[in-house]
C-alpha cells in the first residue's frame, strides 16, 4: 500500500506525535509512506529527528491552489493508494486532491472542530467515540466514521521508581509533585490547577506545581499564580520535545481540560504507572475509569481537583493501586500496536472499497 500522509500543524502535539508512530508502524507493515507537511512548521525537524524526511513547501491555508494542484501532481506521480490527512487544513486540501485525482482520502479527526472540513473525506477516523460524537451532531453520517483510539509505544514506557526519576531530573525526592503536560492554552486547564493549588499547598505544604508547555497563556497563568500568592511553588518549563523523564518524575500527573479529544499524556503517564488525576471532559473519560486506574473530577472545578489531588498525594496505597490499574488499562486497550493495526485496517479497507 502506498500511503500519503498530510499534515499541517503550527506546534508539536497529540496529532504529530501520533504521526511519527503511525509512520513506524506502516514501515514495518511493509508499506510506502511519504509524509508532506509545510515548511518552516516544528513539524519538520520533529519528523527529521525520528528519521521521517517529510516533503515540504511553504502553504497558504486552507484555500491554496498551489499546495492543492502540487499534491495532485504527487499522488499521481507516486501512485498513491489512500490519502491519510491529520487536522483540518490537510483534511480539507488532502480531500479536493483525492478529488481530483480519483484517490480515497482518510481523515483523522484528533479533536473537537468543525465539520466542514472534513465533509470531502471518503471516511474518517475519529481518536474517541466523543469525537465521533460530535461529528454526528454536525451532521456527518454514522457510517463514514470509524472510531480508533491512539495508542501507546508501550517499550518507549518503562515504569522505575518515582525517587529515582526526580534524582535523574534534579529533584528533590522527598518534595511532593504534581505535573500538567500540555501547551498552555485555556482549553488545557492550567488555570483550574493553579486555582486549587492553595488547597493543595495548605494540607501538603511543600507540593510543587509543574506546568511543562508553552504557549499564548503563559503570562495569564503567570499572573494568576502571582495573584493567589503561590507562584513560588510553581515551575514553568517552557517546551520540552520528550517529556516522558519529567512525567515519571512526578507522583501525580493532572489533565484538567476543558475540552479533551482523548487524552495522549494521561496515556503516557499512566504506562509510565504514574497515577493520573483527570477531568471530565470529551475522551478522558474513555482513558481513565474513575477510581479505578485513575480519579475523574468535573471540569472547571477546582474545589474537586484539589481535592482528588490531595487523596492521592495523601495516600501512598492509593496512588499504587491506581498506577498500577492504569498501567495494566494502558496494556490491555491503548498498545500503538493494537491500535496502529486497527487504523491501517481502515486505511487497506478504504483502498479496497474505493477501488472496487
Amino acid at each position: 500500500m502506498r500511503v500519503l500522509e498530510i499534515i499541517t500543524p503550527s506546534r508539536i502535539g497529540g496529532a504529530e506525535v501520533y504521526l511519527a508512530s503511525l509512520v513506524q508502524a506502516l514501515w514495518e507493515a511493509g508499506d510506502e509512506v511519504t509524509v508532506f507537511c509545510p515548511s518552516g512548521r516544528p513539524i519538520v525537524n520533529y519528523l527529521r529527528a525520528r528519521g521521517i524526511t517529510p516533503l515540504t513547501w511553504k502553504t497558504w491555508g486552507k484555500i491554496d491552489p498551489k499546495t492543492l494542484f502540487g499534491l495532485a501532481r504527487l499522488i499521481k506521480a507516486q501512485r498513491i493508494d489512500v490519502i491519510h490527512a491529520h487536522l483540518s487544513s490537510a483534511a480539507f486540501i488532502g480531500s479536493l486532491a483525492g478529488r481530483l485525482t480519483g484517490t480515497p482520502c482518510v481523515a483523522s479527526v484528533h479533536g473537537f472542530t468543525y465539520a466542514g472540513w472534513y465533509r470531502f473525506a471518503d471516511r474518517l477516523h475519529a481518536v474517541s467515540d466523543a469525537v465521533k460524537g460530535d461529528l454526528l451532531r454536525q451532521g456527518i453520517r454514522a457510517e463514514k466514521i470509524r472510531v480508533v483510539h491512539n495508542g501507546i509505544a508501550l517499550e518507549r514506557f518503562v515504569p522505575q521508581p518515582v525517587a529515582e526519576a526526580k534524582r535523574a531530573c534534579g529533584f528533590d525526592p522527598a518534595v511532593p509533585r504534581v505535573g500538567i503536560v500540555g501547551r498552555l492554552n485555556p482549553v488545557k486547564g492550567q488555570a483550574t490547577a493553579l486555582q486549587a493549588w492553595p488547597q493543595v499547598r495548605e494540607r501538603i505544604p511543600a507540593a510543587r506545581l509543574m506546568l511543562v508547555g508553552e504557549g499564548k497563556a503563559e503570562p495569564e497563568l503567570r499572573a494568576l499564580a502571582a495573584q493567589l500568592g503561590i507562584a513560588d511553588a510553581v515551575d514553568f518549563t517552557g517546551f520540552c520535545d520528550d517529556p516522558r523523564a519529567l512525567m515519571a518524575a512526578c507522583d501525580v500527573v493532572a489533565m484538567p481540560s476543558r475540552s479533551e479529544g482523548l487524552g495522549l499524556v494521561a496515556m503516557e503517564a499512566m504506562a509510565l504507572q504514574r497515577p493520573v488525576v483527570v477531568s471530565d471532559a470529551g475522551g478522558l473519560v474513555e482513558v481513565v475509569v474513575d477510581n479505578e486506574s485513575g480519579l475523574v473530577v468535573p471540569r472547571e472545578d477546582s474545589d474537586a481537583l484539589g481535592e482528588a489531588l490531595i487523596r492521592v498525594l495523601s495516600d501512598l496505597a492509593l496512588a499504587d493501586r491506581l498506577a498500577h490499574a492504569g498501567r495494566l488499562r494502558v496494556e490491555e486497550h491503548f498498545s500503538a500496536a493494537r491500535q496502529l493495526r486497527a487504523l491501517r485496517e481502515v486505511l487497506v479497507s478504504s483502498c479496497h472499497c474505493i477501488q472496487s
